[in-house]
């Protein structure tokens, strides 16, 4: 639980957010390399209001959004950053807000050009990481999403929010509280999906733009990579891989190769599911997914990376063979010490009372 000194310190951060926000005649949102649901919803709702209070505000971004998520916005609102017109914006820019990036490094190259504004740097997110950039942070790690702490801030800035704004931040709570079925969906998310379908949300209209959009050659794709997982540590583990050579041989971009992740858990008993991709010969990046016992962002941090207990990833600089077993390694030694420690708890529980 907070402190009072942390609650004040909180206040004293929103209040100046919500000042600076007022007060700005520019602004630029941005959100981390490959945007998903969560980073891209939030800076859409917040662009829309700033847009509506007669300010100037475009979503620019270091990379472009996945394709179940670019029927979300409108014509003008979102770009890929490639310098030029899109570097002066953020050089003009009065306030530049990031959301979701999970830290600094994840903005790609949109990095330098922030750096170099002389913009108020603002951050909204639910991961917790060293702030070596911004200038003021709304940051919640109980939250269950960035979509959730930007819908508490438009309701704190009075905001009128109608289908155009809940829409979007209708797609991020449902994107990263897996469809309100994560271990971070709270009674507060709940409410907040029910005010935001009281505004205007269409769910049946969202879930089918965002899940049943899947192009055959991807969906053909999840299958071979299907066919190639690896079940291990007596079964509680579930793993598998990709070099340069199989994304090349089937034509799939990177990105979607990954939501193959997302899959692993509805495996039954399967405790952790990894994901292995080749970068390079000598890098390799790791996605990994836990049903609720393992702190996969151990891991993860361990290797330079980051996320969530459940849900996290990182970049090893190895190549795919080393890369492998060194993970692995360290997640069948959770699972054991998982084991051991309910083991323990459930002989305590059975030793009678002196």
């Amino acid at each position: 639980m907070p402190t009072r000194g942390e609650i004040g310190g909180r206040q004293h951060q929103l209040d100046a957010i919500m000042a600076r926000l007022r007060e700005a005649e520019t602004a630029v949102l941005t959100t981390h390399v490959t945007p998903d649901g969560d980073g891209l919803g939030a800076a859409l709702a917040l662009c829309r209001w700033l847009r509506r209070c007669g300010k100037e505000a475009w979503v620019i971004n270091c990379s472009s959004a996945p394709h179940d998520l670019r029927w979300l916005y409108e014509r003008g609102e979102f770009h890929v950053y490639s310098g030029g017109r899109q570097f002066k914006r953020v050089q003009d820019a009065d306030v530049i807000v990031a959301t979701d990036i999970g830290g600094s490094d994840r903005l790609g190259k949109m990095m330098e050009p922030v750096k170099r504004s002389k913009a108020t740097k603002l951050v909204i997110d639910h991961h917790i990481y060293e702030n070596d950039l911004f200038d003021l942070e709304l940051i919640d790690c109980h939250a269950s999403s960035s979509a959730e702490i930007t819908y508490r801030l438009l309701q704190d800035l009075g905001a009128d929010i109608d289908v155009a704004i809940a829409e979007p931040l209708y797609v991020g709570l449902v994107s990263d509280t897996g469809g309100f079925a994560y271990s971070a969906t709270s009674p507060a998310a709940h409410e907040m999906a029910a005010e935001l379908l009281e505004a205007g949300v269409d769910p049946h209209y969202v879930w089918r733009k965002l899940t049943c959009q899947v192009p055959f050659n991807k969906m053909r794709f999840l299958g071979l990579l299907m066919a190639r997982l690896n079940l291990v540590a007596e079964e509680r583990l579930v793993w598998t891989s990709v070099d340069l050579d199989f994304l090349k041989r089937n034509e799939t971009a990177p990105r979607d190769a990954f939501e193959i992740v997302n899959h692993f858990l509805h495996l039954k008993g399967v405790e952790v599911g990894a994901f292995f991709m080749e970068i390079s010969k000598t890098k390799t990046k790791v996605s990994m997914r836990s049903a609720g016992r393992i702190d996969v962002c151990e891991i993860a941090k361990g290797n330079g990376g980051g996320g969530h207990r459940f849900a996290a990833g990182c970049t090893i600089e190895k190549g795919l063979a080393r890369a492998i077993p060194t993970v692995l390694d360290a997640l069948e030694r959770l699972i054991v010490e998982a084991e051991e420690e309910d083991a323990a708890a459930a002989a305590g529980a059975e030793e009678p009372a002196a």
